[in-house]
């Protein structure tokens, strides 16, 4: 993977309240949309945030462009001028992940590997491509240069494969670990993923699942339509919080100086809720 510094910074008015993300992963069925699918887009509708970040494997069964246009488009697609995508190993089952980068176009960033970054109010955010295998050394770099400019700010990156995850489907992904040094070193504050379809909040972690008062709060969200896979009762070390039977999205709330939290179902119940000050 070739990677090119990129970054951008999201237009927006100056609001009152803080801006506001919605993420999920694993969401959209081939073919016809499904009905999972649908109650998600409808309620990122109503929550009506200023970016959502589908978090990978957007598009099933193999990412491609005509399944893109048929099932995401009408559903998901709807928020795609403010959508800030990164591509999962579903896109990947289509060469080169050709039908996410079409349809995406300039959002997708594909001369630079997938991998880019934008300014969130006072919030610096990475995108990290994870979809073709964990980042190299390349992508490792871009991430460690990117991150030194940006030492005074709240500071959140996302990709599809979780570092941390107790499912039983997929579980941890031991290859993220040096992204996640890079990350922890950093003072990096959020880190979300996908790829176990349910949902899954982290205390602060370090590289090695270690508790640490500087490390990274970690959320698995891949709830965003795919059938949902079951979680154990127990979960691993730093697990805090694990929903295996709800669809929905994860809400952040990017304040000056933290963050807020809310898992929202489709139900538009909120499951799981808190608050945590940034590390700057």
């Amino acid at each position: 993977m070739v990677v090119v510094g990129c970054a951008l910074t999201v237009p927006g008015p100056a609001l009152a309240r803080p801006p506001v993300v919605v993420a999920a992963g694993d969401i959209a069925c081939g073919g016809d949309p499904c009905k999972s699918q649908r109650r998600t887009a409808r309620l990122i509708g109503r929550i009506d945030p200023r970016v959502v970040l589908p978090l990978g494997d957007i598009q099933y069964p193999d990412g491609a462009l005509h399944d893109f246009r048929s099932s995401y488009a009408p559903t998901w697609g709807r928020f795609k001028r403010r959508t800030f995508p990164t591509p999962g190993n579903h896109e990947y089952h289509t060469a080169h992940a050709a039908g996410y980068f079409a349809y995406f176009g300039a959002r997708a960033h594909r001369s630079s590997g997938g991998n880019y970054a934008f300014e969130l109010g006072r919030w610096h955010v990475l995108s990290i491509n994870s979809g073709d295998g964990p980042p190299n050394d390349g992508t490792l770099r871009w991430v460690r240069r990117n991150l030194a400019r940006n030492d005074d700010r709240c500071e959140l990156a996302y990709w599809h494969h979780p570092r941390f995850s107790s499912g039983s489907r997929h579980g941890d992904h031991h290859g993220m670990r040096p992204l996640w040094e890079v990350l922890y070193r950093a003072g990096v504050d959020v880190a979300l993923a996908g790829h176990e379809h349910n949902y899954e909040r982290f205390g602060l972690l370090g590289p090695a699942g270690s508790k640490k008062a500087d490390g990274i709060r970690g959320f698995v969200v891949g709830t965003g339509g795919a059938a949902l896979y079951p979680l154990p009762s127990h979960g691993m070390h730093g697990s805090q919080r694990r929903i295996d039977d709800h669809h929905g999205v994860l809400r952040l709330d990017l304040r000056r100086a933290g963050y807020e939290w809310r898992f929202v179902s489709v139900g538009r119940r909120v499951l799981d809720r808190g608050r945590q000050r940034c590390h700057t």
